[in-house]
């Protein structure tokens, strides 16, 4: 195995923001990591070799080309087929080892995130045949780390929910900071380390303050410097972008000033456009996902406004990015309307290839949104690029109403700009010039906080239940992350259809969700505190999940089919499909929508065809209103 090379950082800044940072490799300096950098967050192994499946194949082939420093989370795997064997496998070399063999030599760093988020929902999953034990999950992840050859390290840590109960969320920060000291006092025996980011949490500003207080206070002494990483960001964004903003001063506020010099921060999950507003506050990295989660379902960021654009609905391409100068729409669009799914289409090319154009061309775009803000850094006009983005950015008021309250400097310069500046009256008072841009306001509202706690015993139907009488159809759909089910966008999405389809007679259809952790819950049961407290995400490796949903759902059947004409399960998503299916195979009653999904994933629920596919076999029992 190659040596691992010593890196550590020397940061500039000034005002305290980001003048640059350098990550340096056995004393000489990586150029490509001057900040603020933007690291795509890929998948390394999608099968038993380097060569890889999908549009993975042409992501990693193009960024390694240009060397592009990328972040991975090192339990990615899971979402692949792969199992411990194939694992043993990638383990004998380092992953840079084994792509050179593929695509030659590749000198960035590799970001190697522990996979923290991933166990959030699935605590209970069992990944005893990939080396990973309960008792010793840290340790494990940070020998996966190893072995896998990163330069850069996050310690494994333990995500935030939103709302997550009080006593919950003090355990979990408590085992982050726990996770991260360890991993520190391994690599300090190390003669060449990684760079280690420590991973950090709050439900607060005075928590993740509090929390970087701690982390300086244990590891003083352990390491010659580390980064900080701020993770529990993403459920924030958007509405609640003042607190993400708050989290960030927490942080810089609990660096003591003699480690400023040399310490990077690094916001896990949030780019875009809101990126340019944390460089500003001086968060030197980012990763994003959005560039491939967009190309997934052919959404192109139009070149102007980066709004995201259906592919198949453009005339034209007037982007002038490298990767949309060497494309031609008439033959992407061609492509992908054949049917061929995994063969090559007429162009001799495969779907996945223009699957991974459509990414790149994503990231370029996010790329040159931080590249204009670190030529304004370099200029020392940071100020002036912030309040030009501010102009023009799209879903970032709450963001820029924030810094208008807290940041009098950019206060005064937007007021030049686009409104009349508030009085200093007026802002300690809270309210706002008439003449002042109107911003986004978030209204609070009152809400029950989540638990990771709850169990499949939480909640089960009791035995004196009895369906409703005057319904025909039982429609069951998965669960939703807002609670009551009803509020969350697919099931919103579906009571539209039935409204619209049957008028009244939708009351003759009885929904029973799918829950991933609870199996059937009748509507009745929505409101629920175990229903609408628990927090959990089914995972398709979760085998004995699947199954205990399938038998709870079997069971609810063999006691009130005779309730019902017709049992539909409408899934798109792997994991609740695997259910539905394993329903199937004990039930001949049980129809699984839809029938032939492209794709196995959340965004097909929303396709027209297999909505409309749903609401013409509930018309074979139910009267369509005229």
């Amino acid at each position: 195995m190659t040596t691992t090379p010593t890196y550590h950082t020397t940061v500039q800044r000034k005002n305290g923001r980001i003048g640059e940072l350098r990550l340096l490799r056995n004393g000489e300096v990586l150029s490509p990591l001057s900040t603020p950098i933007l690291y795509p967050v890929v998948s390394f192994m999608t099968g038993s070799t380097p060569r890889g499946g999908g549009l993975w194949k042409y992501l990693l082939r193009d960024l390694m080309k240009r060397d592009t420093p990328m972040l991975s989370q090192v339990l990615h795997f899971l979402d692949f087929p792969i199992n411990g064997k194939i694992l043993a496998k990638w383990r004998n070399k380092s992953i840079r080892e084994w792509y050179q063999e593929v695509n030659g030599a590749y000198n960035a760093p590799l970001f190697l995130d522990s996979g923290g988020f991933k166990l959030l929902y699935n605590a209970g999953l069992d990944l005893t045949e990939f080396g990973i034990e309960k008792e010793t999950e840290a340790d494990d992840i940070l020998a996966l780390q190893e072995d896998f050859g990163g330069e850069i390290f996050a310690s494994l840590d333990y995500p935030l929910p939103p709302g997550l109960e009080r006593s919950e969320a003090e355990k979990r920060m408590s085992l982050s900071l726990e996770n991260a000291c360890r991993v520190a006092t391994v690599l300090s025996t190390k003669t060449q380390p990684p760079f280690l980011y420590v991973c950090c949490h709050g439900q607060s500003q005075s928590d993740i303050e509090d929390y970087v207080k701690r982390v300086f206070d244990r590891l003083s002494g352990v390491l010659p410097a580390f980064g900080l990483a701020i993770g529990s960001l993403v459920p924030l964004r958007g509405k609640q972008d003042s607190e993400v903003l708050e989290r960030i001063c927490g942080v810089q506020r609990a660096i003591p000033d003699s480690a400023r010099q040399h310490t990077p921060i690094h916001a896990f999950g949030v780019s875009g456009e809101l990126a340019p507003i944390l460089a500003y506050m001086g968060i030197d990295s980012f990763d994003s996902t959005s560039y491939i989660q967009a190309a997934r379902g052919l959404n192109y960021a139009d070149p102007l406004t980066r709004a995201k654009r259906k592919l198949m609905e453009l005339d034209e391409l007037t982007c002038t990015c490298r990767i949309c100068s060497e494309v031609s729409l008439d033959e992407m669009q061609g492509a992908l309307m054949e049917a061929a799914s995994y063969k090559r289409t007429s162009t001799g090319k495969y779907k996945s290839e223009y699957y991974a154009a459509i990414a790149l061309h994503n990231l370029e775009l996010e790329t040159e949104l931080l590249s204009r803000m670190k030529r304004a850094i370099e200029a020392d006009d940071a100020l002036e690029e912030i309040c030009r983005h501010a102009s023009s950015g799209r879903g970032i008021r709450a963001a820029i109403d924030w810094l208008m309250a807290n940041d009098e400097s950019f206060a005064s310069r937007m007021a030049r700009t686009i409104a009349a500046a508030p009085t200093s009256e007026n802002r300690r008072a809270g309210k706002r010039n008439p003449n002042q841009l109107e911003l986004f306001q978030t209204t609070s509202q009152e809400a029950r906080s989540l638990s990771l706690n709850y169990t499949p015993d939480s909640f089960v139907i009791p035995d004196s239940y009895v369906p409703p009488r005057d319904t025909k159809v039982l429609l069951s759909i998965p669960c939703a992350g807002k609670k009551p089910y009803s509020l969350s966008r697919t099931h919103a999405i579906i009571n539209t259809r039935l409204q619209a389809a049957f008028g009244e007679n939708q009351q003759e259809i009885h929904k029973v969700t799918l829950s991933g952790l609870y199996g059937p819950v009748p509507e009745e049961f929505e409101t629920e505190e175990p229903v609408v407290r628990y927090d959990f995400q089914l995972s398709p490796r979760n085998i004995a999940q699947i199954q205990l949903g399938a038998d709870r759902f079997n069971a609810y059947l063999d006691k009130y089919a005779d309730y019902y004409a017709l049992v539909v399960g409408y899934a798109t998503s792997h994991a609740y499909r695997m259910v539905f299916e394993t329903i199937q195979v004990s039930r001949s009653d049980f129809l699984l929508l839809p029938m032939k999904p492209r794709q196995k994933r959340l965004s097909e629920f929303f396709r027209h065809v297999y909505l409309d596919e749903l609401i013409e076999t509930l018309s074979t029992v139910i009267p369509p209103q005229n």
